[in-house]
C-alpha cells in the first residue's frame, strides 16, 4: 500500500514573510530558503503565497498584484529549486486578513454588531488607526471567490499541500461578523434574523453560534473541492483564539489532511505544551499533526531563543506523535543568518528514530475533551472549563503515566482506555451518555468531577445524567468564593482550601466557580467532607485577598466511590483538575492519584521518575517505544500578570517577564518492566542490551528506549 507523502514522519520548515515593506525580498533570495531547508534535512518548505497586505510573493497573480519588493519571481522559484531536490513546497493562502481587498471592497470586511471592523489581531488604544492595518474579510462574501483562485493559482504553481493559514471566523460575540452577507445567509439557512445579544437562555443565540462553525467548514468544503487531489493544511492555532478553532478542526475533518497545531504560546506555557496541543489536535482532528517551535523567543522575531529550548520544543512535538516544524522569520534570516545546529540536531534524531515514528500510542487512560462545553458552559471565560482539562492532563504527564485526549465525536473511542477521565463535562450528548454508561457498564473504570453530564445536549437540567452511573443524586450547589475539604482517606490528613484570588481584583475578589461544590446524596460510598467557611472572605492581607478560617464540616462527600454493573466510578464534587492548574499544588495531584488508584492497575510498562520528566508509550505490536524528555530545567522564568489590577499605584516590577531555558539538568530515571526478558535497543546511541526486571539509566535531555520482549 502507498502511503501518501504528507501521512510519513516529516521534518518542515517554514519561512515567513511578514515585513509591511517586504525588506527580507531585498535579502534573501528563493536559494537561500531552499539551501537552509538542505542543511537542515527538511522534507517540506512552507511559505506564503501572498501576505496580509494582499501583495503576492509571485508573478501573474490574478487576483493580487505582485509584491513591490519582488526581485524574482519568488514562490515559483522556489517550488522548482525545492522540487530539484526532492523537497515539498506547502503554500500558504486564504488568509482572512488582506487589507488589498479591504480597500477595494470594504463591503466584504467582516464587522461587528456594531458595524466597527474587525481586525486579524486586536489594536492597542494608542495605535488606534483611521485604516484598519489586518482587516478580517468575511469568508461568506464575495473574498471566498478570491481564495479559490489563490487555491489555483497555487496548485499551477507546483504547491504541494495548501495551507489554510489565519483562516478566521470566529462565533464570539466581540469578534463576531454582522456584514450583509452574513445575515442574508443566516436568514437564507436558518429562516432567523441574527440576534444582536450574547444571550445564552435564547436558542437563536445558541443556533447562530454553531452556524457560524458551520459557515466555516461549509467554506472549507468548497475550497477542498476546489484543490481537489492536492492535499490540505488547515492552523487550528489550538491554545489561540479562544480554543474555537478546535472546534473546525473537529467538524471539518472531511475537509482536511493535515493538522498545523501553532504553538507560538510555547515560551509562556508549562513544559510539555507542544505535547499537550499535538495530542489534542490529534484526538479532535484524526489526521496527521505538527506543532511549530518558533526559532525565536517569545515574539521578539529578529532574536533568536536558546539551543536547549529549540532541541526541547521540537523534541516535544515529536514524542506526542507529531511532525517536527521550526519556524524562522524572514527579517532575522536576512538581518543575522541564522544558527541552526540546534535544528538540524533533533532533526538528524527524527531521522535516526523514524521507523519507530510510526507507532501507536498506549491508550491506557484518555481525557475526554469536550469543545461544546468549552462553549455552551465556558461561553465568554473557556478557561472554566479547559483548566480542569489541562490539570488532569498535567498530573498525569508529570506522574509519568499514559494519557491521550478522547474527541467528544469519538465516543467509542473510549472503549479503547482502561479509564476515563470527564473533567467536569458539563455537556454531554444522548450518544456519548449511552457510551459512557455501557462502558462502564461493562467493566470500563471512570472518574468524573462537578458538574459533569449536568446539561445533556448542552441544555441545563439541574441534574446528572450520569447520576446512577457514579452513584449520587444532585441535591444543589454549593456556591461559595472559598470552601474546604477533608479527605484522611487518601492519606491527607488536614484541611485543604479550595478556591482562588481573582488576580485582577477588578470585578470580584475570588476565581467564579472556583471553590464551588455540587452537594449530593451519596448511593456509592461517600470518602472525605466538605467545609463550610467561616466568614465570606479572609481577615489576613488587604481587601480580604486570602480565604477565610474554615467554619464547619458539613454532612457532604467531597468524593463518592461507585459499583456499576462491572465496572467503577470515582466523582469529585469539586475540580480538582482546575486547582492543579492554577496552583499546582502537590496535594491537588495526589488527589487525583489516589483517586486512579481505586479504580485502574498500575500501567504494564512503569517509569519512576522526577515530575519534570515527560515520558511517552508507544506500542508496534508486541514491541514498547518510550520517549523520555527531561524537563529539568533550573534558569527558565515566567512572571505572570498576578498582582496586576486596578491599584493606585505602579507595580514594582513588570510582570510579562520570561526567562528562556539554558540548561537541562539530566536525572535518573528507572523503568520497570513487565516480567520476561527484554531487549532494549537505544536508537539515537545505537547501544543494545539484554534485561529483566528495571532499567535504570542518566538522562541529558532526551531518549529513546525500544523493547522487544524474548
Amino acid at each position: 500500500m502507498v502511503v501518501e507523502w504528507w501521512k510519513k514522519p516529516l521534518r518542515i520548515l517554514q519561512f515567513n514573510i511578514e515585513d509591511r515593506y517586504g525588506t527580507p525580498l531585498l535579502r534573501v533570495r528563493s536559494e537561500d530558503v531552499v539551501k537552509l531547508a538542505e542543511e537542515i534535512s527538511a522534507d517540506a518548505i512552507v511559505v506564503f503565497a501572498r501576505d496580509p497586505w494582499g501583495r503576492a510573493f509571485y508573478r501573474g497573480s490574478k487576483v493580487h498584484p505582485p509584491h513591490p519588493q519582488l526581485k524574482e519571481d519568488f514562490v515559483r522559484n522556489l517550488i522548482q529549486l525545492a522540487h530539484e531536490r526532492g523537497i515539498r513546497v506547502i503554500l500558504m493562502v486564504g488568509h482572512t486578513a488582506d487589507q488589498y481587498y479591504f480597500f477595494k471592497h470594504t463591503d466584504w470586511a467582516q464587522v461587528n454588531a456594531r458595524d466597527e471592523y474587525i481586525h486579524l489581531e486586536h489594536i492597542p488604544a494608542e495605535e488606534k488607526r483611521v485604516v484598519p492595518d489586518w482587516p478580517l474579510m468575511c469568508i461568506n462574501s464575495p473574498f471566498i471567490d478570491v481564495i479559490k483562485e489563490e487555491v489555483r493559482e497555487a496548485i499551477e504553481m507546483g504547491a504541494d499541500m495548501i495551507f489554510f493559514d489565519s483562516f478566521r471566523y470566529q462565533p464570539d460575540f466581540v469578534r463576531a461578523c454582522y456584514c450583509k452577507h452574513c445575515r442574508e445567509k443566516f436568514r437564507r439557512d436558518t429562516g432567523l434574523e441574527m440576534i444582536e445579544e450574547p444571550l445564552w437562555f435564547d436558542s437563536r443565540w445558541r443556533t447562530l453560534w454553531e452556524w457560524r462553525y458551520d459557515s466555516t467548514v461549509e467554506r472549507l468544503v468548497e475550497l477542498k473541492e476546489v484543490a481537489g487531489n492536492v492535499p490540505v493544511m488547515y492552523n487550528s492555532h489550538p491554545a489561540g483564539w479562544s480554543g474555537r478553532m478546535n472546534r473546525v478542526a473537529e467538524r471539518a475533518r472531511a475537509a482536511i489532511d493535515f493538522v498545523f497545531a501553532e504553538a507560538s504560546e510555547t515560551d509562556h506555557q508549562p513544559p510539555g505544551f507542544i505535547s499537550e496541543m499535538v495530542k489534542l489536535s490529534r484526538a479532535l482532528s484524526k489526521k496527521p499533526v505538527a506543532a511549530s517551535r518558533n526559532y525565536f523567543h517569545m515574539y521578539r522575531t529578529t532574536a533568536p531563543t536558546t539551543a536547549a529550548a529549540i532541541r526541547q520544543g521540537l523534541r516535544e512535538s515529536m514524542v506526542a506523535g507529531g511532525n517536527v516544524w521550526i519556524l524562522f522569520f524572514g527579517n532575522e534570516f536576512s538581518q543575522n543568518g541564522v544558527r541552526v545546529s540546534a535544528v538540524k540536531e533533533v532533526f538528524e534524531e527524527h531521522r535516526k528514530i523514524e521507523e519507530y515514528l510510526d507507532a501507536e500510542p498506549y491508550r491506557y487512560i484518555g481525557i475526554l475533551f469536550s469543545g461544546s462545553t468549552m462553549d455552551h458552559y465556558g461561553r465568554d471565560h473557556p478557561y472554566g472549563y479547559v483548566d480542569e482539562v489541562r490539570g488532569f492532563y498535567y498530573a498525569l504527564s508529570h506522574s509519568q503515566l499514559p494519557v491521550q485526549f478522547i474527541s467528544e465525536l469519538d465516543p467509542y473511542e473510549i472503549r479503547d482506555y482502561e479509564l476515563l477521565i470527564l473533567p467536569n463535562t458539563v455537556c454531554v450528548s444522548r450518544s456519548l451518555e449511552r457510551e459512557i454508561r455501557a462502558y462502564v457498564a461493562e467493566g470500563g473504570k471512570l472518574l468524573s468531577t462537578f458538574l459533569s453530564s449536568a446539561w445533556p445536549e448542552c441544555i441545563k437540567q439541574h441534574g446528572l445524567s450520569l447520576s446512577d452511573v457514579l452513584g449520587v443524586r444532585l441535591k444543589g450547589l454549593l456556591r461559595v468564593p472559598w470552601s474546604y475539604v477533608h479527605v484522611p482517606e487518601f492519606g491527607i490528613d488536614y484541611p485543604v482550601v479550595m478556591g482562588d484570588m481573582d488576580y485582577s481584583f477588578t470585578k470580584r475578589r475570588t476565581e467564579h466557580r472556583m471553590a464551588w461544590h455540587t452537594m449530593v446524596e451519596a448511593e456509592g460510598k461517600g470518602i472525605g467532607r466538605i467545609g463550610f467557611i467561616s466568614q465570606w472572605s479572609g481577615p489576613e492581607y488587604t481587601l480580604g485577598r486570602s480565604p477565610p478560617p474554615l467554619g464547619s464540616f458539613m454532612d457532604l462527600p467531597f468524593v463518592v466511590e461507585n459499583r456499576y454493573s462491572e465496572g467503577k466510578s470515582i466523582y469529585f464534587t469539586g475540580q480538582v483538575g482546575r486547582h492543579y492548574w492554577r496552583t499546582g499544588l502537590p496535594v491537588f495531584r495526589k488527589m487525583i492519584l489516589e483517586g486512579l488508584k481505586r479504580l485502574i492497575k498500575p500501567p504494564e510498562m512503569r517509569v519512576e521518575a522526577p515530575d519534570t520528566v515527560q515520558v511517552e508509550y508507544y506500542r508496534q505490536g508486541e514491541r514498547w517505544i518510550l520517549h523520555v524528555l527531561n524537563h529539568s530545567y533550573n534558569q527558565r522564568i515566567i512572571s505572570t500578570s498576578i498582582g496586576r489590577s486596578k491599584h493606585a499605584l505602579p507595580p514594582f516590577s513588570s510582570t510579562g517577564t520570561v526567562h528562556p531555558i539554558r540548561e537541562v539538568i539530566p536525572v535518573d530515571v528507572k523503568v520497570k518492566l513487565p516480567p520476561g526478558r527484554w531487549r532494549v535497543h537505544y536508537p539515537l546511541r545505537d547501544k543494545t542490551d539484554v534485561v529483566e526486571g528495571s532499567i535504570e539509566l542518566k538522562v541529558k535531555e532526551y531518549e529513546v528506549l525500544v523493547l522487544d520482549p524474548l
